[in-house]
């Protein structure tokens, strides 16, 4: 999710949340924090067994993580391409992403294929690496649209401390795990290590927080200034990052559900911007029955979109004389790059087709704004 948004806060007031306080929270990042908790330790649940079957990596975690890959993770990279290529305007302002980057992938597919250890383990290996990246700029894109809707005015200053902070989190997991030489299994393709010095995560971590510390006092001079607390949604992408990303990753089964935690994020998004732009679109009144109906009609063209880009190409490479566990990574690769390119394009804060269809609220939806009282004649 793109990063650009406007540095000031507009004057009008705006809701504060998609739906409301307990929805955006949980799926914003209370649900992977609660569990973080619990498989922590943090939180007792049960019996102390209990704790330290969810603590490990169990069979019950692989079980669950397939099922919801279904109905979550894929989804919402087919939302993304629903998002760019639904719409020939869309497509019309955006043909390079739209045409280019599938051709380029399309190549770098089948190189991948043609040469598997000469190119399939780096064009993984970019997948990998820009993956938490990714990670990164929904979650810094995601506090400026809440950010904006709280009034928080996001100047320079306070806007790197956060994109510090958050992006501070990726360069730090991404230095611990790619520090020294050697290479680690993804499928079956062996990706290389990067080989990072063993000192840099240790300057990494100090500067990190070093721009948390600095986050903190701007928001509590801006507190200050304006005499009320910044509700605290603004910050909790931030917050949800840095425990997915720093604490959370020594722990096998929490990372499991790393990707799927993302992707709920996304689609909250996803979801309210395209009710909102398909009844600015066709002139729709709000209603009960447009959103259930609209919302029925999204998440199954998303489904169906999900299990063709993530289970039907494997098969279909696997059906072509690929083995399943290396075409697998293969086309994961090529549809996350994909994905991650759109999603640079297609959520330009700046845009006002773009930024207006995320102040929206679900109320605002389902029911008309009532209408000012006309002064008597």
């Amino acid at each position: 999710m793109g990063m650009d948004a406007a540095a000031a806060a507009p004057p009008k007031r705006h809701p504060l949340y998609f739906v409301n306080a307990p929805v955006d929270f949980a799926i914003i990042g209370g649900i992977s924090v609660l569990f973080y908790l619990v498989l922590a330790g943090i939180i007792k649940v049960g019996s102390e067994d209990l704790s330290n079957q969810l603590h490990n990596r169990q069979r019950w975690a692989w079980e669950l993580a397939a099922v919801l890959v279904w109905v979550v993770n894929w989804p919402h990279f087919s939302a993304t391409n629903y998002r760019l290529y639904h719409s020939p305007q869309n497509i019309a302002q955006y043909p390079f992403t739209s045409f280019a980057i599938p051709v380029i992938l399309l190549a770098a597919t089948a190189a991948s294929f043609a040469f598997p250890d000469a190119v399939a383990p780096f064009f993984v290996k970019l997948f990998l690496i820009w993956s938490p990246y990714h990670f990164s700029g929904q979650s810094v894109g995601i506090s400026l649209i809440y950010a904006r809707r709280a009034g928080f005015a996001v100047g320079r200053a306070e806007r790197l401390a956060l994109s510090g902070f958050i992006f501070g989190t990726y360069i730090l997991m991404t230095a611990r795990s790619e520090a020294g030489l050697g290479d680690h299994s993804y499928y079956d393709v062996r990706v290389p290590v990067l080989g990072i010095p063993t000192w840099f995560p240790d300057v990494v971590e100090k500067g990190m927080y070093a721009c948390g510390v600095a986050l903190a006092l701007l928001v509590a001079r801006w507190c200050v200034v304006n005499r009320r607390v910044l509700p605290p949604i603004v910050l909790l992408p931030a917050v949800t990052q840095f425990i997915w990303f720093i604490p959370g990753a020594s722990i096998l089964t929490f990372n499991e559900f790393v990707p799927m935690f993302h992707s709920l994020q996304y689609l909250l998004i996803a979801w309210s911007m395209q009710l909102k732009e398909k009844m600015d679109e066709n002139g729709i009144a709000p209603s009960s029955a447009f959103v259930i109906g609209e919302s029925g009609r999204w998440f199954v063209i998303n489904v169906a979109g999900g299990a063709v880009l993530f289970y039907v190409l494997p098969q279909l490479a696997a059906w072509g004389g690929m083995p399943i566990q290396f075409a697998t990574p293969v086309i994961l690769s090529a549809v996350q790059i994909h994905h991650f390119f759109v999603d640079g394009v297609i959520w330009k804060l700046k845009n006002p087709k773009v930024s207006s269809p995320l102040l929206v609220n679900i109320g605002d939806l389902l029911t008309p704004s009532p209408q000012p009282a006309r002064a008597p004649a």
